[in-house]
């Protein structure tokens, strides 16, 4: 009976934190929304688009071939290092806003980064191609096998086989984390040194670098869990 109790307090816990992460992730994802819209109507000062003070960025920090392209969506900024683009949405490019300042710079961070070599960008690089493929098929080898524990060699192997291809997303979710919010500190660092925005609006574009660091960590969060509920659903067959 002990040994049923902590099988079910087990799983309930497991429940219960699963729960509360997803309520964070969209928490998360809710509140840099927020606070990209609320910020995107507070001037900068610098009178400076977005595009320009990036291009201040990137010469200050000596990074060069790198180029600003629009591209449609609402935050689908990002920089294409194939490319040596740095894309800007539709709600960025052409604004001289708070919001629209703190993005460009931190996808300046990503060039920085990749210019200077940094090693944990240079691994989620390496992973980001098959995290995705990774993350999907990891769960399925792991759901098969569950279903094949009639034939218990095959069954485990699949499971085995499921966790260790999680993870790999699971790994890039981890440095992810960090690739993340080391832009974040570098673009913060250079709006200042460069005063892209008054003085009074640091705090503004911290919240909004903020914001936008904690949909990463929830997402890392919300990988530990599922790459933990694979190991659990293996230890509970054997």
């Amino acid at each position: 009976i002990r040994r049923i109790r902590n099988k079910i307090g087990g799983k309930l816990k497991m429940v219960l934190i699963a729960i509360a992460i997803l309520i964070w992730s969209l928490f998360a994802s809710s509140n840099v929304k927020k606070q990209f819209a609320k910020y995107s109507e507070v001037s900068s000062g610098s009178g400076l688009s977005a595009e320009d003070a990036g291009e201040r960025i990137l010469r200050h920090k000596d990074v060069y071939g790198v180029v600003f392209s629009r591209t449609s969506g609402v935050l689908t900024d990002a920089y294409s290092p194939k490319e040596g683009k740095i894309y800007l949405s539709e709600s960025v490019y052409g604004s001289s806003s708070v919001a629209a300042i703190a993005v460009a710079a931190h996808e300046c961070g990503h060039a920085i980064q990749d210019s200077e070599n940094v090693w944990f960008y240079r691994v989620r690089q390496f992973l980001a191609p098959v995290a995705g493929f990774c993350s999907n098929a990891g769960v399925w080898l792991s759901a098969i096998g569950m279903l094949l524990m009639v034939i218990p060699p095959i069954g485990f192997l699949l499971m085995y086989l499921g966790i260790a291809v999680y993870g790999f997303a699971f790994l890039f979710y981890l440095i992810m984390v960090p690739v993340e919010l080391d832009a974040s500190k570098r673009a913060m660092k250079v709006i200042e040194e460069l005063q892209l925005v008054s003085e009074e609006n640091y705090g503004d574009c911290k919240k909004v670098l903020k914001a936008a660091g904690n949909t990463y960590v929830a997402a890392l969060a919300s990988s530990a869990i599922t790459l933990l509920r694979l190991v659990s659903r293996v230890r509970s067959r054997r």
